[in-house]
């Protein structure tokens, strides 16, 4: 109970740090961005110790890629995401994909909670 809680406390600075730029889950495509930004894709189950850890990490570090990509929360938990977990052949959880503006996954790391340093160097892609 506690560590949802937390992690919906932690999506929420997310969510609250960026000005609207965290889109809602939602079909089997990943909807464009509507920022034209790139979009960095949190695959998670919620309830999971490990992706909560990532989301901590992700809530630390908002600030540094606020105007470069767009973060889409896509979860187990939420039945019109299952598709995006098939399309792009997500497995194992936590998953971090760097998508283009237009969906199409530019690099994805492997999953497992990745630190900053490893998120950083996946965001700097984009330029």
């Amino acid at each position: 109970m506690i560590r949802k809680v937390f992690l919906v406390l932690a999506c929420a600075l997310i969510v609250g740090c960026t000005d609207g730029q965290v889109a809602e889950s939602g079909s089997a495509a990943l909807p464009n961005s509507t920022q034209g930004l790139h979009q960095l894709v949190f695959f998670l189950d919620p309830s999971g110790g490990p992706c909560i850890m990532q989301a901590q990490i992700l809530a630390g570090m908002e600030g540094e890629f606020r105007d470069r990509v767009v973060v889409r929360f896509v979860q187990t938990t939420v039945p019109e995401d299952r598709g995006l977990f098939a399309r792009y052949g997500i497995r194992g959880l936590p998953a971090l994909l760097l998508a283009d503006a237009s969906g199409q996954e530019v690099r994805r790391l492997s999953p497992g909670v990745k630190s900053a340093g490893e998120v950083r160097s996946l965001i700097e892609l984009v330029n």
